[in-house]
């Protein structure tokens, strides 16, 4: 009994908290973000980005099959009177909850030196992580910046 407890101890992967990162693509703000079940303070902004939350728990060490499930919410759905005008209601421009989305994406392979989680969120809920210690504005991150800025070398 106790040799299997043991042996079971040694089996756990060790894991390593990292901040996270967003990269917004899309014509739509996101005002929520929650990974793996963590998290949803973090926004982004349309074609911009958001950042700096922490944690998101990895395993040190990379293994096939890695996934991470995203959830996100975009900012609320206006809501209009018949002619076209914004509704107001007690003097707020009314509007609707946007849904909750979600997907889950693999983590493609890292290495030792983690750096930051990224996600990239594009048009059509298409959603990529991954874990880099560039951000977009470097040429090392091998995903563009939502903004098309020149990227450093």
């Amino acid at each position: 009994m106790l040799l299997g407890v043991f042996f079971s101890g040694c089996l756990e992967e060790e894991k390593v908290g990292l901040s996270y990162h967003a990269y917004n693509h899309t014509d739509k703000s996101i005002v929520s973000i929650v990974i793996n079940g963590e998290g949803g303070i973090l926004g982004a902004i349309d074609h911009g980005e958001g950042g700096g939350v922490c944690c998101v728990v990895l395993p040190k060490k990379w293994r096939p099959g890695l996934m991470a499930t995203i959830k996100w919410q975009e900012d609320d759905i206006p809501i209009f009177n018949p002619d076209g005008t914004r509704k107001i209601i007690d003097g707020i421009p009314a509007s609707n909850e946007s849904p909750w989305k979600e997907r889950t994406v693999e983590v493609p392979k890292y290495g030792l030196e983690m750096g930051l989680f990224f996600i990239h969120f594009f048009p059509h809920d298409e959603v990529k992580v991954l874990v880099n210690t560039y951000g977009a504005t470097s040429s090392r991150h091998p995903l563009p910046h939502p903004s098309g800025i020149k990227r450093e070398p």
